[in-house]
């Protein structure tokens, strides 16, 4: 969910700056280059103190996180694609702005948002367990976090060291695969790199 959260709001600034240019560009970059400045999970844990330790603040805050990544993509993205043949023709034939942009710039610009969506969800588990494991998960014990259950087995590491290690392997294992699929995906959308 986070990561849908990050994809729509990055989507959206990278969409603002992409299609107009000019000073909205340059003001959505700037926001953009500020947010970028300050590290993930310092503005995640920020974003979550902020929020409140409810399960939708870990959402919310890795959300915000990663809406940077994405606004930077899709702009660049964008002003790829701006340059293109297909666009001069569609501007010659008297098409509106927002019909190339809508119709023709932004679908042909998301491949490679995408796959930035599935490495990102790797990023993402890891940030949820960092923020678990420094107690900004759920207020709510029953509720399993590979962060909490990390702090849980470090209280019996001597006597009981599985109950730290399948956690620890269960977020690399998962983040793993999440960055194998998004690799796949950008290997199986890049015609360039098929042999």
């Amino acid at each position: 969910m986070s990561t849908l959260l990050g994809l729509a709001g990055g989507a959206l600034l990278g969409g603002l700056a992409g299609a107009f240019g000019s000073w909205v560009d340059t003001l959505v970059m700037r926001l953009v280059d500020i947010l970028l400045s300050i590290p993930a999970l310092l503005l995640a844990v920020s974003v979550a103190a902020i929020v409140g330790r409810r399960p939708e603040a870990l959402m919310i805050a890795i959300a915000a996180a990663q809406v940077p990544v994405f606004a930077r993509l899709l702009r660049g993205s964008m002003l790829r694609q701006r340059g293109q043949d297909y666009v001069l023709a569609a501007t010659s034939l008297g098409l509106r702005r927002r019909t190339i942009v809508l119709g023709h710039v932004l679908p042909n610009s998301l491949g490679p948002v995408i796959v930035q969506a599935t490495l990102v969800l790797a990023t993402a588990i890891i940030e949820v367990a960092a923020l678990s494991y420094l107690g900004m998960g759920s207020p709510d014990p029953t509720v399993a976090e590979w962060g909490r259950m990390l702090v849980r087995g470090q209280e019996r590491l001597q006597s009981y060291p599985h109950l730290t290690l399948l956690p620890g392997l269960c977020i690399a294992v998962t983040a793993l695969g999440f960055t194998l699929l998004g690799e796949a995906l950008r290997e199986a959308l890049d015609p360039k790199s098929r042999r």
